[in-house]
């Protein structure tokens, strides 16, 4: 058993403790119609470089660098420590580690990303493409190198539905009801992350019915209840009318909506606006990799280079100041250091931006407008 708060237990076959009784909406007094269930597959069968958000398919051209060539063996070096600045870690938008696709690496480095700087970190109770257990030796043997401790990081997880799965590493009894499909996926994340809380959790996906969205979210909401869970929300919802539904019909407000920032959706534009006025922080993933034409041009290029910085993170800097917070996956240390000398750069109040000139050439290459974005 895993203590969680004290009075709460958490137990790998999936009880919950100590922790209050479903909250179920009363769903039938909401008289507007459901929205239809849009389901996104990127969780089921994501490429390879989601999350990786540095490493694209294409080569990319000079003098733009990729990861292509980095040792598989991550040896042992001396960490370049990244002074913290006393930022709080709830403040927002940052830059998030995004550790999936990187397997028996991903203690490395995780460990890596938070000598370079990093804070938050996001994973998901999905073997089939995260090893969420290596988060927790990473970020277990960087606290032991600095001194740190639980609460100097932040760690996001997800819970993931059974068609996300790989049907042979199912985190959780594929038998047991929904709901307590849930309660064990989170006790398994508190085991892999060797934590007794978890910061925020999110729903990796929307189910094929409201009821199943709600089922999930409600059995989410115990969790905020007993204080294992700091927050909840939600991922791969790119339906604006769905967002609102469920923010409408939930007893704890959604704090995150993770999308994909790509052209598909519009890039979010009325999802984003809604997260703006209603406090919850949009993550964006797939930020670099759906988006080459916006950063990979001699444009960017020359005022990347005005700007010392890369293009990549210009671009970053550019979704940043738009209010969001990018995963970013990088499995390169100098990319980390830069990354993250890019966020000391906008925490410390530097417009990056000089000019809503500047924002428009990479709005226009995305066929955003710097008056609705």
């Amino acid at each position: 058993e895993i203590s969680a708060d004290g009075t709460s237990t958490a137990s790998v076959d999936g009880s919950l403790k100590g922790a209050p009784k479903d909250h179920q909406n009363k769903r039938e007094l909401h008289e507007q119609p459901k929205p239809a269930i849009q389901i996104n597959e990127d969780y089921v069968d994501a490429p390879k470089d989601r999350g990786n958000e540095r490493e694209v398919d294409e080569e990319p051209e000079p003098p733009i660098q990729t990861d292509e060539d980095y040792d598989d063996d991550i040896p042992d070096v001396e960490f370049e420590d990244f002074e913290d600045d006393d930022i709080s870690l709830s403040t927002t938008p940052t830059l998030k580690y995004g550790t999936a696709w990187k397997a028996e690496r991903t203690a490395s480095l995780v460990r890596q990303a938070i000598h370079s700087g990093f804070r938050h970190i996001d994973t998901a109770c999905q073997p089939k493409h995260y090893n969420e257990a290596g988060v927790g030796e990473g970020w277990k043997q960087a606290a032991l190198d600095l001194d740190m401790e639980r609460e100097d990081f932040w760690i996001q997880t997800k819970f993931t539905s059974l068609s996300g799965q790989d049907p042979n590493k199912v985190p959780y009894d594929k038998n047991a009801k929904l709901s307590d499909q849930v309660r064990q996926s989170v006790a398994k994340s508190l085991q892999n992350l060797q934590t007794t809380y978890i910061d925020s959790l999110v729903m990796h996906g929307m189910e094929d019915s409201w009821e199943k969205n709600f089922e999930v979210y409600n059995t989410m909401e115990e969790f905020v209840d007993s204080g294992i869970v700091k927050q909840i929300g939600v991922s791969n919802c790119y339906d604006p009318d769905a967002v609102k539904y469920l923010y409408e019909n939930v007893r704890i407000k959604p704090a995150v909506v993770q999308n994909r920032f790509y052209a598909d959706t519009g890039h979010d534009k009325e999802i984003r606006e809604f997260c703006r006025m209603h406090d919850i922080e949009y993550q964006s993933f797939w930020t670099l990799t759906a988006n080459p034409h916006a950063w990979r041009n001699d444009d960017v290029r020359r005022l990347a280079a005005e700007k010392e910085l890369s293009p990549e993170d210009l671009f970053y800097a550019f979704v940043m100041e738009l209010g969001i917070s990018p995963l970013d996956g990088t499995t390169d240390e100098e990319h980390m250091a830069e990354d993250m000398a890019l966020m000391k750069r906008f925490r410390s109040g530097e417009k990056i931006f000089g000019s809503k000139d500047e924002m428009d050439l990479i709005a226009r290459k995305l066929g955003l407008s710097m008056t609705a974005t």
